[in-house]
């Protein structure tokens, strides 16, 4: 049967004996008191107890004259306490009530009921009167306590995420800020970013563990590749969060979200070491599924229509979810090492605060070994033989450890790079697809500043200043080309593919120094002949430096 929608038996009052107890007196449950003008959960208490069955608070209030909405409260009091719990729900009279083994002894104690009386909380009473061999039901009535509060309005407030939102929009802000200083536009910090800043601010491949950098792992589920990517997790994670975070508690929320993160990454990274991982996804997949594992586990102490809606909603996150896990540069092997993970950690949650000590005990060992797990399972991926993306990385790892030994020049070489060459090389990189132009038959792939000083010039409405501000800006994009040219390495470093990447470099930091020349010449040009040939020497320099361009990236 579907899960949320079994039906149930209507719970009755257990007519066995209770023991008797010295000290104790049994009250009158079959003749409660007469009825407040506002019922306590004393009253509310026996009157459950009365029951023959299920109690009703919608018949209660008909036939007692007391106002429905009275009996909210005390009943919210009890259920939070772990006294009463709710029943099925009945076409007519409404939600029905039943007590608690816990509510049962509480019910027979004369002494409890006058504290209950007299204001005391109902947890307190319920905590001195339950018994230690009734603690898996306490704990488990503790468990469906955060739900009652829920609908009642008394729960507490979220803390974990919302500082878990926080952290990772506060760290996708700093990774863009770090990107404009690199060199990137506004617009492309903040849509894609730039693998290198990802990377500087946690995100992880394969090389990287190869490398002993194991707390990628974690770090990289704070890392978001643009604001869209950004957006969608912390929307899903907004949505499903705070329920999560209030029936599960603080503290095993924050344990379930970080073994899922934890768990995706090092699923994904075992599968796919090639690529670049980042992003909460995994993290918010185990969040996602600890939800199934607690409506499950707890299905029976919902009201049936309360716990078939709920598996409604999850359903269609699910399915949701799932779709976009098959979008292209989505990690579906993160989303499913996250969702396994938090259905685990949440089984395990479960066991540790509501099975018997050796189950407790078991399942405690277990969480703590989860995260070594998941390291592990990479590890052992790292040294398959059957996995080509692993060996590939090996490989790639041994050239460049080869290639490390040439010493100081390999290193002079890489802080020129990093501090010279870089910068440089990502601010005469193209936008992207919106840069191309078509110059001739032939479309180029053209800077902004290069299509706005041949846009000013074709236009006759463009002011001398408009000109002359363009003409600076190619100005200075020339002398970014001519430093990059200056900065690249002439003489070999001592490793093959990095030299003939740096000449590949020096190559089209040339002619793109060039072409820009002849831009500036061109718009300098008038009509006629030599206006033709300044035309043709600028598209035909242009062309060479964009397919240069082409090689080096390619």
């Amino acid at each position: 049967m579907e899960p949320g929608h079994e039906t149930q038996t209507p719970a009755s009052v257990d007519e066995t004996p209770m023991p008797i107890q010295v000290g104790l007196v049994v009250p009158p449950a079959a003749a409660p008191a007469p009825v407040p003008a506002a019922p306590t959960a004393a009253l509310v208490l026996r009157q459950i107890a009365a029951a023959a069955g299920p109690w009703f608070p919608a018949q209660f209030a008909a036939e007692s004259g007391v106002p429905r909405d009275s009996l909210d409260e005390p009943l919210s009091e009890l259920r939070l306490a772990g006294l009463v719990l709710a029943t099925d729900w009945v076409r007519g009279v409404g939600q029905g009530f039943a007590l608690t083994p816990a509510g049962k002894i509480t019910a027979a104690d004369a002494g409890a009921l006058e504290r209950l009386s007299q204001g005391v909380p109902a947890a307190a009473v319920a905590a001195q009167v339950a018994p230690a061999e009734d603690e898996g039901a306490a704990e488990a009535a503790a468990a469906v306590a955060p739900a009652a509060g829920a609908e009642d309005g008394v729960s507490r407030p979220p803390v974990v995420v919302p500082a878990l939102l926080m952290a990772n929009a506060v760290w996708f802000f700093i990774c863009a800020v770090w990107g404009i200083r690199w060199g990137l536009t506004l617009s492309r910090s903040l849509s894609e970013g730039h693998p290198e800043v990802l990377h500087r601010f946690g995100a992880v491949n394969g090389l990287d563990l190869l490398a002993g950098e194991w707390w990628r792992l974690f770090t990289c589920c704070f890392v978001h590749v643009g604001a869209l990517h950004l957006l969608g997790n912390l929307f899903a994670l907004a949505m499903m969060g705070p329920l999560a975070e209030l029936l599960w508690g603080r503290w095993r929320l924050l344990l379930i979200y970080t073994i899922s993160g934890l768990a995706g990454s090092a699923l994904a990274m075992a599968l796919e070491p090639n690529a670049l991982l980042a992003g909460a996804s995994g993290a918010i997949w185990g969040v996602q599924m600890s939800l199934f594992v607690w409506l499950y586990a707890f299905r029976d102490r919902l009201p049936t229509d309360v716990a078939a809606d709920w598996f409604r909603r999850l359903m269609v996150v699910f399915l949701l979810n799932g779709a976009v896990s098959f979008l292209p540069n989505v990690s579906w092997e993160g989303h499913l090492g996250g969702g396994l993970a938090g259905l685990l950690t949440a089984g395990l949650l479960n066991a540790a605060r509501l099975g018997d000590r050796p189950r407790r005990l078991g399942a405690w060992l277990l969480l703590t070994m989860l995260p070594a797990l998941c390291v592990a399972g990479v590890a052992g991926a790292m040294g398959a033989e059957g996995l080509p993306g692993w060996r590939k990385l090996r490989q790639q790892l041994a050239a460049e450890r080869s290639v490390a030994e040439g010493g100081e020049r390999l290193t002079a070489a890489h802080e020129t790079y990093v501090r010279q060459i870089g910068p440089r090389l990502v601010r005469l990189m193209p936008a992207g697809p919106n840069s191309i132009t078509r110059v001739g038959g032939t479309f180029l792939n053209l800077l902004p500043e290069e299509r706005e000083l041949l846009a000013l010039r074709r236009s006759p409405d463009a002011t001398p200043q408009q000109r002359a501000a363009a003409r600076a800006k190619v100005l200075a994009l020339k002398a970014v080309a001519e430093e990059l040219a200056a900065a690249t390495p002439r003489e070999p470093v001592g490793a093959p593919p990095l030299d003939e990447q740096f000449a590949r470099m020096g190559r089209f930091a040339t002619a793109q120094a060039a072409a820009l020349e002849w831009l500036l010449v061109l718009d300098g040009s008038g009509s006629g002949p030599a206006r033709s040939l300044v035309w043709a020497a600028w598209a035909k320099t242009r062309l060479e430096s964009h397919q240069l361009w082409l090689e080096l990236t390619k």
